[in-house]
């Protein structure tokens, strides 16, 4: 008797009230899954707050082939003021998911998922403009809002970024600068916004000089970071990791 043949890895993507959710079925191979990081970056590249990725009717050969989702979830970093959540189930699913992913980023159905996509992040943000006092200031709004959201654990790490990115856009931009603070499930995002259109880059600092060191110690301390070009200027903006249990 011969082997029952794999159903092959498909996926669709609907959009329902803007957002978007990506449906996986057939079976899960490590040589199926390979294009998958790429398909969801091309989707994180719109514009939405929220993305779900629906796993629940796909069959894996072998827990390896899960390993993609940790590489998805990873990849979506670079966007991190969307939410991605993976929707899974049934319950011995989401167990093995969870040595890959995150489970704070994890629901048990679509609907789940969307009650969760829905919530309002909790948000700061400050205008400010580019004056010496700008660093002091952003610390102790992050300050503030880490205390507020009950991360303490932040408090160091997120006054550093903070008070680099600000004073990153002081010294280069020269142009009124908004910081935002957000707290995601997994992150806390720093992003300060200002007018002029060069991209931030950080580069390595000289033996010997005070200098240059800014966004070298925020690419240090951070998940990720980046530069973003925007119509109006940029945005340089870091993700901080949450501990887990927070």
């Amino acid at each position: 008797m011969s082997a029952t043949p794999e159903a092959p890895l498909t996926w669709r993507n609907d959009v329902q009230d803007g957002l978007p959710v990506l449906t996986m079925s057939g079976t899960l191979t490590t040589a199926s899954g390979q294009t998958l990081p790429d398909v969801v970056v091309e989707l994180l590249s719109g514009d939405q707050a929220a993305m779900l990725i629906d796993v629940s009717a796909i069959a894996v050969t072998g827990e390896d082939a899960l390993a993609v989702f940790g590489l998805i979830m990873d990849r979506a970093l670079r966007w991190p003021d969307v939410l991605v959540l993976i929707c899974a189930s049934p319950a011995g699913m989401t167990r093995t998911l969870e040595a890959h992913i995150d489970p704070r980023l994890m629901v048990g159905s679509v609907a789940a998922g969307r009650e969760v996509a829905s919530r309002t992040a909790p948000t700061v943000t400050e205008d400010m403009l580019p004056l010496a006092g700008a660093p002091r200031r952003a610390r102790d709004v992050v300050t503030e809002a880490c205390l507020r959201w009950t991360v303490p654990e932040l408090v160091g790490p997120a006054s550093l970024v903070a008070s680099e990115l600000v004073t990153n856009a002081a010294v280069h931009a020269h142009t009124m600068m908004t910081m935002q603070i957000r707290l995601r499930p997994c992150h806390l995002r720093i992003a300060v916004f200002d007018g002029s259109p060069a991209q931030a880059v950080a580069g390595r600092p000289t033996p010997g000089s005070d200098g240059g060191r800014g966004l070298w110690l925020v690419e240090a301390v951070s998940a990720v970071w980046g530069s973003t070009a925007l119509p109006s200027g940029k945005v340089v903006w870091s993700a901080l990791r949450r501990p887990a249990g927070d």
